[in-house]
């Protein structure tokens, strides 16, 4: 009996760390495929009201005059887990800058994406699309999927799969949609007297 449990031990680690290997190539393969693909600049994005992990409601809209990364990601996802400490890094590396990360989590319930960000320390503004009706809307298909969009509220690029964010190409398109942002000093050369009394 002890050497059967040892020999199931054994096949379960063996599977387990087989698995690990087959979602690591994986992995390597869907980030060789991710590009980043141009999208119409006349090409709105879809307003969306989602709730934080907090019940704090986040609308789209309220960050306009940022560029904006939405990443759709789910827990079962192993290359949606895979990223995620990239995009903390890309983050913490534009932190002085007009750019924002929204992580939204595609149809699950909000105790276990709780639990599972706590689990891996993602800080990250979550926030729950349980219904997929954003999801949907965006017509995403696969995970995951980002958009990127300008502080107009366009969206320029979308993102199937990780691109790689600390790629030198990659941070070159996001500072480059950073750089068309206006200056503070250049919105108050723009605003009307009358915007700037109210």
């Amino acid at each position: 009996m002890f050497l059967f449990k040892n020999a199931a031990c054994l096949r379960q680690t063996q599977l387990a760390a087989g698995l690990v290997f087959v979602l690591c190539c994986l992995q390597h393969a869907i980030a060789a495929q991710a590009e980043i693909q141009p999208w119409s600049a006349a090409n709105m994005a879809d307003e969306f009201t989602l709730p934080d992990l907090k019940d704090s409601m986040h609308s789209l809209s309220s960050y306009k005059g940022k560029v904006v990364l939405v990443n759709f990601w789910a827990s079962w996802c192993p290359p949606c887990i895979y990223e995620m400490p990239e995009l903390i890094r890309l983050k913490k590396q534009l932190a002085d800058q007009p750019f924002e990360i929204l992580a939204l989590n595609v149809g699950e319930k909000k105790y276990r994406v709780r639990k599972f960000v706590k689990l891996i320390n993602f800080d990250l503004p979550v926030l729950l699309d349980t219904s997929e009706d954003t999801f949907n809307a965006w017509g995403v298909k696969t995970l995951p999927t980002s958009f990127l969009i300008d502080g107009k509220g366009n969206i320029r690029y979308r993102i199937r799969g990780n691109p790689d964010w600390q790629d030198k190409n990659t941070l070159a398109v996001i500072e480059q949609l950073i750089a068309e942002q206006p200056t503070k000093q250049e919105q108050l050369k723009t605003t009307t007297p009358n915007e700037a009394n109210e």
